[in-house]
């Protein structure tokens, strides 16, 4: 019952970006899929400066941190898996068409049984747009210093 009151409270601009989350996040698996490894960490890398505002003919002022709400909460439940590597590239695609360049993070940390776990997450300035909590991982990829 309290998932559907809170459901209801959301306003129509709400499940926009929950729907357009969920396209990006499925975009974003079916790409994981078919294009290699590599190819992914390049691009998740690659910082070029966005384009400039006026380039953008099919651009909207996008608030980053409602990015992050949509991507975090349509993860939960759309029905394929959508871990943090799947949510950094659904993010970073949908912030990128906004003019938006993120920063991409990549962290190992020792597991319980003293395996390796890997963590992706994305920042823009001080804000995590995906990831969570990270602090426990040391990176392994980082945006160059400025």
């Amino acid at each position: 019952m309290h998932r559907i009151r809170r459901a209801a409270q959301l306003t129509h601009s709400d499940w926009r970006y929950l729907a357009t989350a969920s396209v990006e996040l499925l975009a974003a698996r079916v790409r994981l899929s078919t294009v290699p490894p590599e190819t992914i960490m390049r691009e998740l890398q690659d910082r070029s400066p966005p384009l400039q505002r006026e380039h953008l003919s099919h651009s909207v002022a996008i608030d980053v941190e409602r990015v992050s709400w949509a991507i975090t909460l349509a993860a939960h439940y759309v029905p394929w898996r959508s871990d943090c590597l799947i949510q950094v590239m659904a993010a970073d695609r949908w912030l990128c068409r906004n003019g938006v360049c993120t920063d991409f993070h990549l962290g190992v940390a020792k597991d319980a049984n003293g395996g390796l776990k890997a963590h992706a997450w994305l920042r823009y300035g001080d804000v995590t747009v995906t990831g969570g909590r990270y602090d426990e991982f040391a990176p392994l990829i980082e945006p160059p210093a400025n």
